[in-house]
């Protein structure tokens, strides 16, 4: 049998952020949850043949007729769940088990680790797989896709076993589900401050003021999201920037690592687990609201201790953060 290597299929990048800048959603607002939202590929004679038990979160068990054989692409819903769909633009938490058409064998599954799902951007183009094809899944769903060999894996060798044009039957259990950006309602920025910019893929942009360096914590927000509020120790999932304000430079991105991050909030330096976000950080997310942009201004003191900073930061010096919050789960 090929070896088929699903980790390089499905593992982006690392879903938590290391403590310091240490963000996951629960509630996300629903109001565009009746808008029509169809599925990229439809339902067909292969997919609708598979029958799928087994509870959410573990590899699941499949029947179907065997050898299963199908051309192209299809989709059948399992189970529908609740919440907002998922948008182009937007991004999913999943785990998914990958089964061969022939005989129903398990190939290969993601880790069903509560902690660290697989985590996609959804985009209607490019090359990526999941990306294509999970737009409009919900919370809870559970859907069974069917498809090649080649195209979930790209090139493999051949054997007698599994070939490129052999059928696999994927069961995906959707976890989470984010929109691109924070979405709520927009308030004044505090003088003083840098200002935002945001590209259309969501990208946060600076421009610092020429007045003096702010020397205390300063919390602004920008959107105010009706979502629900972070609690102490919540996971946050957030998409975000962090620069220096005194050399005028990004340090990181979330976006570069193409979905967002994942931190909890709590102050590291007080964590029994040494899980968190510097005290800083900590004071500025808790009590901010799921939907929320935030821009927090992070004096020396209350930011990395001596000897601790990430590279890019000289010491003594003014961060500046802008926080995406798009979803809690504690």
């Amino acid at each position: 049998m090929p070896q088929l290597s699903l980790p390089s299929v499905l593992t982006i990048f690392a879903v938590f952020v290391a403590a310091g800048v240490g963000v996951s959603v629960l509630a996300v607002s629903a109001a565009n949850a009746e808008e029509t939202c169809d599925f990229p590929v439809a339902s067909g004679s292969a997919s609708s043949l598979v029958e799928v038990q087994g509870q959410e979160g573990t590899i699941p068990s499949i029947s179907f007729p065997t050898p299963l054989v199908t051309s192209g692409r299809e989709l059948t819903l399992i189970s529908q769940g609740t919440g907002e769909p998922v948008r182009e633009g937007g991004y999913i938490d999943f785990d998914v088990s990958v089964f061969a058409g022939v005989d129903q064998q398990l190939l290969t599954s993601s880790s069903y680790d509560a902690t660290n799902p697989v985590r996609r951007a959804i985009a209607s183009v490019g090359d990526d797989f999941f990306g294509n094809l999970l737009e409009c899944q919900r919370p809870g769903s559970r859907v069974v896709i069917t498809t090649t060999v080649g195209d979930v894996f790209g090139p493999v060798e051949e054997d007698e076993y599994l070939q490129m044009d052999s059928t696999v039957v994927l069961v995906a259990d959707i976890h989470q589900t984010y929109p691109q950006r924070a979405m709520g309602d927009p308030r004044l920025p505090q003088s003083g401050l840098p200002t935002v910019v945001q590209a259309p893929g969501g990208e946060h942009g600076l421009s610092f003021p020429n007045g003096p360096i702010a020397e205390e914590l300063r919390v602004s927000v920008l959107k105010k999201g009706a979502g629900v509020p972070v609690a102490e120790g919540d996971f946050v999932t957030a998409t975000f920037t962090g620069a220096v304000w005194n050399t005028r430079t990004v340090f990181i991105s979330s976006f570069e690592q193409g979905v967002p991050l994942s931190l909890v909030a709590i102050d590291v330096t007080t964590s029994e687990d040494g899980q968190g976000v510097v005290p800083g950080l900590a004071t500025a997310l808790i009590g901010q609201t799921v939907g929320s942009q935030v821009l927090v201004s992070l004096p020396p003191g209350l930011g990395y201790p001596v000897g601790s900073a990430p590279p890019g930061v000289p010491e003594g010096t003014t961060l500046v953060y802008v926080f995406d919050i798009l979803g809690v789960t504690n």
